[in-house]
């Protein structure tokens, strides 16, 4: 969708409105949940340098991604559609910003002013199997990005105690109230500046199993914890 276009007087209500209903819902969960982090230390350990980093996350962490990564100043890759419009108003009001487009391509201007924007020092975010898919795949834009900027990926993936799982392509986690939130960070992936064709591929398998590997120890830490919930 062209964002020159004009939206009608229902969509304008329904970008003012729905984005604030999704926000006070989820500080509603957030305030009858707990959190646990795995792998905080591979956080800190850029955060607390004044590093930049680009969160890796998958499109089934879309929803509460902004919630759970909140306040942190981050430029959150969006599509250019009007659902992009709702995911925008969300993202900054949980006190991150945007970037308008898709790197699936590995090109265009989103793409350009998101390398702009890591090479000057500020963290990124990047759903690599959005808009559409495949689910848990990862697309170049991501390598490219961290290539030409070299600022390190960081796989960030959550799994609820309590939660629902759409049916959809991307099997969305939809958290429920009185849920542990279990967060995890992968190791950070630094991505050389010079790669061949068979490299480049190389290194996107390499942050594709990063990336799920880092999905399956959240998942299982979750099913771990949800186990005393289930008996009680």
């Amino acid at each position: 969708m062209d964002r020159s276009r004009k939206f009608t007087f229902k969509e304008r209500i329904q970008i003012a409105v729905i984005p604030r209903l999704v926000v006070w819902f989820q500080k509603l969960i957030g305030l009858t949940s707990k959190r646990i982090n795995l792998g905080g230390e591979h956080f800190d350990s850029l955060h607390g340098a004044n590093k930049p980093w680009i969160f890796a996350i998958w499109h089934t962490n879309v929803l509460y991604s902004p919630y759970l990564l909140r306040d942190l100043n981050t430029a959150v890759m969006i599509s250019a559609s009007r659902d992009g419009e709702f995911i925008e108003s969300v993202v900054r009001q949980f006190g991150n910003t945007s970037i308008r487009g898709s790197t699936s391509r590995g090109g265009g201007a989103a793409l350009k002013e998101m390398i702009g924007h890591l090479r000057k020092g500020f963290s990124a975010a990047i759903t690599p199997d959005g808009p559409r898919g495949p689910a848990l795949v990862v697309q170049p834009g991501l390598i490219m990005s961290a290539q030409l900027s070299q600022v390190a990926i960081l796989p960030f993936h959550y799994e609820c105690t309590r939660q629902k799982i759409a049916k959809s392509w991307d099997a969305h986690r939809l958290p429920l109230p009185f849920t542990t939130f279990v967060c995890s960070y992968g190791e950070p992936i630094l991505i050389p500046r010079q790669l061949s064709p068979e490299e480049f591929e190389a290194q996107r398998l390499k942050v594709e199993r990063a990336m799920l590997e880092n999905r399956e120890r959240c998942i299982a830490e979750a099913k771990r914890l949800a186990r005393p919930l289930e008996q009680t």
